[in-house]
């Protein structure tokens, strides 16, 4: 099969499938947020581990749900906040665990561990309060479950990544960041960055929640950072001397391949969010 059609019918069913669990309630979206934090985990993990590096992918993997599950029930239920310390607590049988496993590199292990807690998780949680546990009201009035900005979000990141595919597979000639992702060129990064740009000027029409001006804003931070995102996620590979992260999206390689701009760029949309009074 022709990998552009591959990659088409692949990339709307996880953008179908990801949209629904997302809007249509908190459980659902909790599904969500379950299956990409752990799908992520294990695919970073997966990448991770070779003769040197040997991370405890089970420990790790029950970190991400005791805290993406505890997050959101204490978010959800308003609970006393010193929970989120308590659900803390299992990240140090990480190291517990390495000191009995008597393997050759604790330190890489732990590490490795503990940075894709860092860097998948804390995205996560952070998406979980802007769905279900943000301020998102202009007039100090509680909307409850709330998955219009996350949603806005994720469609500019899917714009961008699929219009700078689009023009750099047949237009591309100047490269990137060769060193790093070989096959990224100059002219899909500007042709997919002035696309969104227009996308993110009418997403206000979709999602009102957020003014025009806050759209574009939103919109140059997943230009910019979501670029960065992808291009971070290729030097992991790269060192590892892998291409993909997985084959579980056929076209797209895997989660974190489909995801990477997503986990880079939500830490700095939140931050411009809170600039802004809106959370």
């Amino acid at each position: 099969m022709n990998n552009l059609i591959k990659r088409t019918i692949t990339g709307s069913l996880f953008v179908g499938i990801s949209s629904a669990l997302i809007l249509i309630n908190e459980w659902t979206f909790l599904a969500f947020a379950l299956i990409a934090s752990v799908w992520l985990t294990i695919e970073f993990i997966r990448i991770a581990n070779n003769d040197k590096n040997k991370p405890n992918i089970g420990l790790t993997v029950a970190n991400v749900v005791i805290i993406v599950v505890g997050s959101f029930l204490i978010i959800k239920y308003q609970l006393d906040k010193s929970l989120f310390f308590i659900i803390l607590v299992p990240v140090f049988f990480l190291f517990i665990y390495d000191l009995y496993a008597n393997k050759e590199t604790p330190i890489r292990n732990i590490a490795l561990s503990i940075f894709s807690l860092l860097y998948i998780v804390v995205p996560i949680v952070l998406s979980i309060i802007l769905v279900i546990g943000s301020s998102l009201y202009y007039q100090s009035e509680s909307v409850g479950f709330q998955p219009t900005i996350l949603m806005g979000i994720l469609i500019l990141i899917w714009v961008y990544d699929s219009m700078a595919y689009c023009i750099g597979v047949p237009l591309g000639k100047h490269r990137l960041f060769e060193r790093v992702s070989p096959k990224k060129s100059w002219e899909g990064t500007i042709g997919g960055a002035i696309l969104t740009l227009i996308a993110g000027y009418f997403i206000h029409l979709i999602f009102p929640i957020l003014t025009k001006p806050d759209w574009i804003a939103i919109t140059i931070v997943v230009v910019v950072f979501g670029s960065f995102g992808d291009l971070i996620e290729s030097l992991f590979k790269r060192s590892l001397d892998m291409k993909d992260s997985g084959e579980s999206l056929p076209g797209h390689g895997g989660m974190l391949d489909r995801l990477d701009s997503f986990i880079f760029t939500l830490p700095l949309v939140f931050i411009y969010l809170i600039i802004r009074n809106i959370l």
